[in-house]
């Protein structure tokens, strides 16, 4: 891969890096309480070496709201890139390599799915079962499958009658080995990576927009951010690193996974 597309791994395991310790790490290590540490006279101020991003509207350190906010969508950015993948991808080898009735079924439930907006199909799991990031990721997971298994299935069906495919065959290897190592790993690997960061980007987005609009999402005084941008949009502070650091982390974070992405298809195409 080119070196910004090993620039963007790198940012990508830093976010990533980022959200599990600090999911991991007990509040009582902190140096800030950003959460209930409240000081109106130390609002909007301006970086310094104590707050290197500066405050926000209630006196609460930027730079480490900003950093906690990781763990808003980075498990839950997990978990959906992971039920994405195994169902998209089970469902689309399956469908793909043996044909028939299991691949009608596979592909009308997939269309289906597919056929409910994402965003509507989040809104109504939040309605029946509570507000979750996790619960976010679970359902964003589910309903990106059937755009995995669609593009399995078409790259499975397309190659399972090709001469490297039939040789193999000839040479006694079992359905088993051809699927999962020949069609699948070496074919289908890079693709269901470029989804997964797809993925990744738009459960980011997914959970930042909620977490603006209010009532969804990650609410104050929990750190997210998309509730950063709200609140200083609302309070416009002195202090403007309260609204861009926020707001270049979200572009920074989804301009890494399109460039990554991006990457891993020029790999397949060379």
């Amino acid at each position: 891969m080119k070196a910004t597309a090993w620039l963007g791994v790198g940012l990508l395991l830093l976010v990533g890096l980022a959200g599990v310790l600090t999911g991991l790490l007990p509040e009582a290590w902190l140096p800030y309480d950003v959460v209930a540490d409240v000081s109106p006279d130390q609002a909007g101020l301006a970086p310094t070496a104590g707050h290197w991003l500066g405050t926000d509207h209630l006196g609460r350190d930027v730079a480490w709201r900003l950093l906690l906010a990781t763990r808003a969508f980075v498990g839950p950015g997990l978990l959906a890139c992971l039920l994405a993948s195994v169902i998209g991808v089970g469902a689309g080898a399956i469908s793909g390599y043996l044909g028939g009735p299991a691949s009608a079924l596979v592909r009308y439930l997939s269309t289906v799915t597919a056929s409910i907006p994402r965003f509507v199909l989040v809104l109504l799991a939040i309605a029946i079962n509570g507000n979750s990031t996790w619960l976010i990721g679970a359902v964003a997971g589910l309903a990106y499958s059937p755009a995995v298994a669609e593009a399995v299935f078409g790259r499975i069906d397309s190659l399972k009658r090709a001469d490297f495919v039939l040789a193999a065959q000839a040479h006694g290897l079992s359905p088993a080995r051809i699927l999962l190592y020949h069609l699948l790993w070496v074919n289908c690997r890079r693709m269901v990576g470029r989804h997964a960061l797809n993925l990744f980007g738009y459960l980011l987005l997914l959970e930042t927009t909620l977490s603006y609009i209010g009532g969804f999402g990650v609410m104050e005084p929990q750190p997210s951010w998309g509730n950063m941008l709200a609140f200083e949009f609302g309070y416009r502070t002195a202090n403007i690193w309260g609204v861009w650091a926020p707001a270049v982390a979200i572009w920074l974070t989804i301009f890494c996974c399109g460039l990554v992405s991006e990457a891993l298809a020029e790999r397949r195409r060379a």
